[in-house]
């Protein structure tokens, strides 16, 4: 019969799994456009970090691949640049004795193919194509792309007349989406770096609750036009609200 053996994690090994554990909790709440290079560049200095540094691939490849990376973000690179990382990368793929390894460089080669573009602009114009795009990630989640921490500083002024007015212009069913709303804005909410995500739904309902009247909406001069929606549902539902707004019929 084999020994049982219990083994106890160090205060070292502890340290690292939080570490990971803060590193997954960053990469979700981090807003959609993330820089594909930067990504790529952390994730290797990540593995290199984590290489126990026996074989070569991961011990000098590894931080070859992070230098060319880095070079690219840094203005230094050429368009050879982008030819040498992917053979770097092939290369540790074919002879990294751990996964460690063969998946950093893995992801660096689909990084380069998938992203080309995104590598030529920062070689190219030394700048992101994303860099424009830095919107809140749970503005970017919510499917109306409501203005939610503009109405959750106007709930906590205890101005909920503006509060609930700010998500009309954007979302026309504040009371409905404030019980069913599936609230994928709360999945990024950056509140889940210290604790937990903030109850934004739950605010919404909150500021409806206590409007002081439900005002008609200000439409614009009659166009004379009519036009036909097909489906009740909420997608309809806005495009006749907003349709109205705008004076159609």
């Amino acid at each position: 019969m084999s020994r049982l053996t219990n083994v106890s994690t160090t205060l070292a090994q502890e340290t690292v799994e939080e570490l990971y554990k803060d590193i997954e909790r960053n990469i979700q709440t981090s807003q959609p456009g993330l820089c594909p290079v930067d990504l790529a560049a952390a994730f290797l200095h990540l593995s290199h970090a984590r290489s126990c540094g026996k074989c070569t691939p991961c011990r000098i490849g590894l931080g070859r691949l992070e230098e060319l990376i880095n070079s690219v973000l840094d203005g230094k690179a050429d368009m050879s640049t982008l030819d040498a990382i992917e053979r770097t990368a092939d290369s540790i793929f074919a002879s990294a004795d751990c996964a460690i390894g063969s998946e950093a460089a893995r992801m660096a080669i689909k990084a380069v193919k998938g992203f080309r573009d995104d590598f030529e602009e920062h070689i190219l114009h030394g700048r992101c194509k994303l860099q424009n795009f830095k919107s809140v990630p749970c503005v970017a989640e919510c499917p109306a792309h409501v203005d939610i921490p503009g109405y959750i500083a106007l709930i906590h002024e205890g101005r909920y007349d503006d509060a609930v007015k700010l998500i009309r212009k954007d979302n026309p069913f504040p009371a409905t989406c404030g019980m069913i709303c599936e609230h994928p804005c709360e999945e990024h909410c950056r509140r889940t770096l210290v604790d937990d995500a903030i109850n934004i739904r739950g605010l919404k309902r909150y500021a409806v609750e206590h409007e002081s009247e439900i005002k008609a909406p200000v439409c614009a001069e009659p166009t004379g036009k009519k036009i036909g929606i097909i489906g009740g549902g909420p997608s309809g539902l806005t495009a006749a609200y907003f349709l109205s707004v705008m004076g159609h019929e």
